[in-house]
């Protein structure tokens, strides 16, 4: 008789979804860089006035540029761009070419052991890592109840991955 392994036979069995303290684990990791790499790309881009004219937004203070010039516009250019670049570019690329990638995960997702996948357990396509990200905004917006549906749903789907039609598995270390 041959020796079967039922792993190789049918990998659906020993599949684990990702559940919320691993998935909370990986978004602290994930955010940490994110506002490391943010923080740096702003600076090498030169980007820091936006910053630097956000914070004076911020405080209520007179908005002005470091030639000392008031600026009056309710949203000043330097701070769209900072704004732009850092809290929408940079974060939907980090998450939807990781996720869509070979390793299927972000930084954190790997630290964490999680992949995502689409509900066939392939890897998913940019466009719905994208989708997936953007999602998020739903999540948030109801009172972060989309990410609390982690703990209830039956696959443990927060309302970014129902949207995507995704699922986030464990991936078990292997021993050999």
């Amino acid at each position: 008789m041959a020796d079967i392994n039922l792993n190789e036979q049918n990998p659906e069995e020993n599949r684990f979804y990702a559940g919320f303290g691993r998935r909370i684990i990986a978004g602290i990791i994930d955010g940490i860089l994110l506002i490391l790499i943010s923080g740096f790309t702003a600076y090498y881009l030169g980007l820091t006035e936006g910053w630097r004219m956000l914070l004076m937004m911020i405080r209520h203070e007179e908005v002005r540029t470091m030639d000392g010039i008031l600026v009056t516009t309710a949203l000043p250019g330097q701070v769209a761009t900072f704004i732009l670049v850092t809290c929408i570019i940079i974060p939907w690329l980090y998450y939807a070419l990781l996720e869509s990638s070979k390793n299927q995960a972000t930084l954190g997702k790997m630290a964490a052991r999680a992949v995502v996948t689409d509900l066939h357990g392939n890897r998913i396509t940019f466009a719905r890592a994208s989708l997936r990200h953007f999602s998020k905004i739903i999540s948030i917006l109801t009172f972060c109840s989309g990410f609390f549906a982690i703990i209830y749903t039956r696959h443990s789907q927060g309302f970014h991955d129902i949207i995507a039609a995704c699922l986030v598995y464990y991936r078990q270390e292997k021993i050999e």
